[in-house]
């Protein structure tokens, strides 16, 4: 096949080509606004587009045109703009989703959709998210932070309503929390807003920085190894009739943990990568203060994975393993480096600290 992946220079992107590559079965089109994160992966059946999709409409369309299977990771993911450029978060993340679904639906191709776990919104009981029992529950109009999800919500059910027409062939993952080499970009110490909390943290543990856990790190994430989010995706690619117009969780729920569980594991782990004590101290600081006016988070639950692992599927790497696998990339990398750090604009910070740089991209 040829498969068309849309954000392939981000993290889940960059992993997926370097995952298809390697197997030599599939023609890979990546398109995005950069290839910095693809940089050593490539090979005689892989082309990459730089392109921006919400500029470049006539590009898009040739690239789904010609493809047999597009994957769409395009959004904003990002806590910090959904609240200081909320407009722009839904424009990327329905808007232009949409029409992406429907080149696809114009031009009769698959598109295997990648959604949110955040769609869930707020865990109000319960032992788990299921994918197609559990209600969607988020906050008030006035806490912005929910666009993202809000937006994520719209675009599965316009797809819903699409394949239930028969209009769509479509497939809906909802990954919960990959973690690997290469996700979002590094921060200055003491840093506020920006990326996920991972690359916080890690940022933090390289440079000396604080560990800031957001209104006390209480809430709990499931957090998985991107080789385990790969192997779910081939499962998904593979099985093209049982998963056609479905909803999946892509996590590992015995990954479970708090937030302030991760900044204590990565501390550890920081120790045994580098030999040497974290010099970061945990602080606790208020999420609005982080991410700014109108954020709110929730608590969450571990994904029920049974629908996919129906399909043979199960995640392999344990919690310490998948933030070992992580850190050491960019211990390795940035552990011993005085290179500058780049911001989240891409701006370049004068920085002494002992940790490098990654040319910041929007996290596609």
């Amino acid at each position: 096949m040829i498969i068309a992946i849309l954000g392939a220079g981000g993290f889940i992107g960059s992993h997926l080509v370097a995952h298809l590559l390697e197997r030599r079965e599939h023609r890979i089109v990546g398109l995005d606004l950069t290839d910095e994160k693809l940089r050593g992966i490539g090979g005689k059946n892989f082309t990459f587009h730089h392109a921006d999709i919400r500029w470049a409409s006539g590009t898009v369309e040739e690239v789904i045109s010609r493809a047999d299977l597009v994957v769409d990771l395009i959004a904003h993911a990002n806590p910090s703009l959904y609240v200081t450029t909320p407009l722009d978060v839904f424009e990327l993340n329905f808007t232009q989703n949409l029409r992406v679904a429907r080149l696809c639906m114009k031009h009769g191709k698959r598109l295997i959709q990648y959604s949110t776990a955040e769609v869930y919104g707020k865990a109000l009981g319960g032992e788990s998210f299921s994918e197609d029992t559990t209600d969607l529950v988020l906050g008030p109009i006035h806490r912005q932070r929910w666009i993202y999800a809000s937006a994520k919500i719209l675009l599965e059910r316009v797809l819903y309503a699409h394949g239930a027409a028969g209009d769509l062939d479509y497939t809906i993952v909802r990954p919960f929390n990959f973690v690997g080499p290469r996700i979002d970009y590094l921060v200055p110490a003491n840093a506020i807003g920006g990326p996920r909390v991972f690359p916080h943290f890690m940022s933090a543990l390289l440079s000396g920085g604080p560990l800031r856990l957001v209104d006390g790190g209480r809430v709990h994430r499931a957090f998985m190894h991107i080789a385990d989010a790969n192997a779910a995706f081939q499962t998904l690619l593979d099985s093209a009739g049982e998963t056609r117009n479905q909803i999946y969780n892509v996590g590992n729920p015995a990954n479970n943990t708090t937030v302030r569980g991760l900044a204590v594991l990565m501390s550890e782990m920081y120790e045994q990568l580098t030999g040497q004590t974290a010099r970061s101290q945990v602080e606790e600081i208020d999420g609005e203060a982080f991410y700014g006016e109108g954020y709110e988070d929730g608590d969450r639950l571990p994904p029920d994975i049974s629908k996919i692992q129906a399909l043979g599927w199960s995640p392999r790497y344990d919690l310490r393993t998948t933030v070992r696998d992580a850190m050491a990339y960019y211990v390795e990398r940035y552990g011993n480096s005085r290179r500058p750090i780049m911001s989240a604009s891409g701006a370049l910070f004068a920085s002494l600290l002992p940790v490098g740089g990654l040319v910041a991209n929007l996290p596609f």
